[in-house]
């Protein structure tokens, strides 16, 4: 589909988008199926169910980007509102509804999921109704800088991190007007928001930079992974392939600076094999809690809570934790 357009007083041009799900698809359970949604240059507006993004299609080319759920959770349909200056190219259109479809797994078939969950009992059975594709970005190094300002830090500090980088190295957008679309685009520090930025960018990045986006011990590790990715030393995206083993993938995660037993279960996650469980202090409490009536079990017992889900287990951990858009991420 080419998409309608139309023409904003602000000088921007806005296209719309579809794009096809595969029922079961609850939209608002994928978009804020986990923090992601609210990491820059993410937002999640809950009294619209939209989330919005700002997304770098090439060098000078940035575009905002709303979407939203259109449709029911048995005829889903996303549907993409794209701000931009001049023409949207088809080959631009592509990359858009491409980077959404990634971010939203809507090619991933989660049918063995939803058949334990309806096995599992009636506590699981309304995850069997389109829930489980956790939101990821477009992009695998976006997600491992994402995953490195996870580690050792409180979710605050991740949100802050992640801010000031997209702040500080992001590529921005058109000037924003003053229709009604522009004064809900994403602000950060009062300026129009800006994309995620590139693995050049973060590699060409000055010392003063990183240490002001307060990284802390992770701004070398940020820095080294910016810089293999950006001279093709590291192809990331080669992670996502299906055919490679499990734990061959986990293997070339560990090899990333920066990159523990913890994250590297994340990227696993993120890149679709939920075979490991990423245990951190949120782990711990929650089964801690729920399983072992507070009292603090070693790891691996803490783990086998989940045995039963297979290479589900990932997702059964975070359905059991999971409690919908209602939570404050």
């Amino acid at each position: 589909m080419s998409g309608r357009r139309r023409e904003t007083t602000s000088g921007t041009t806005q296209t719309t988008l579809t794009t096809s799900a595969t029922p079961p698809f609850d939209f608002a359970g994928t978009a804020y199926s986990n923090g992601w949604a609210v990491l820059a240059p993410n937002r999640w507006e809950s009294d619209h169910c939209t989330l919005r993004r700002t997304e770098r299609l090439g060098p000078g080319r940035v575009v905002y980007l709303a979407v939203t759920g259109d449709g029911s959770v048995r005829s889903p349909r996303i549907r993409i509102e794209v701000s931009h200056e001049g023409d949207l190219q088809a080959s631009e259109r592509a990359a858009v509804r491409s980077a959404v479809r990634r971010m939203f797994r809507l090619d991933e078939d989660l049918a063995p999921f939803h058949a334990l969950c309806r096995t599992a009992g009636s506590r699981w059975e309304p995850a069997s109704r389109g829930l489980g594709r956790l939101l990821r970005s477009p992009t695998l190094f976006e997600d491992a800088v994402k995953t490195i300002c996870t580690t050792n830090v409180q979710w605050g500090g991740t949100k802050a991190m992640v801010r000031r980088l997209v702040e500080y190295l992001g590529e921005p957008g058109p000037p924003a007007g003053s229709t009604a679309e522009t004064e809900t685009r994403i602000s950060v520090s009062g300026q129009d928001p800006n994309a995620f930025p590139t693995p050049e960018a973060i590699a060409a990045a000055s010392g003063k930079t990183l240490e002001a986006a307060r990284l802390g011990y992770r701004a070398p590790f940020i820095r080294e992974l910016a810089e293999r990715v950006a001279s093709g030393d590291l192809d990331l995206e080669v992670l996502r392939r299906p055919e490679l083993v499990t734990e061959d993938v986990r293997r070339r995660f560990l090899a990333i600076k920066g990159v523990g037993a913890y994250a590297a279960a994340t990227l696993l996650m993120l890149v679709g094999r939920y075979d490991h469980l990423a245990v951190d202090s949120v782990y711990r409490a929650f089964v801690t809690e729920r399983y072992f009536g507070g009292e603090s079990p070693q790891d691996r017992e803490a783990e086998r809570i989940y045995d039963e889900w297979g290479k589900w287990k990932y997702l059964g951990f975070w359905y059991d934790l999971w409690q919908g858009p209602e939570e404050d991420l």
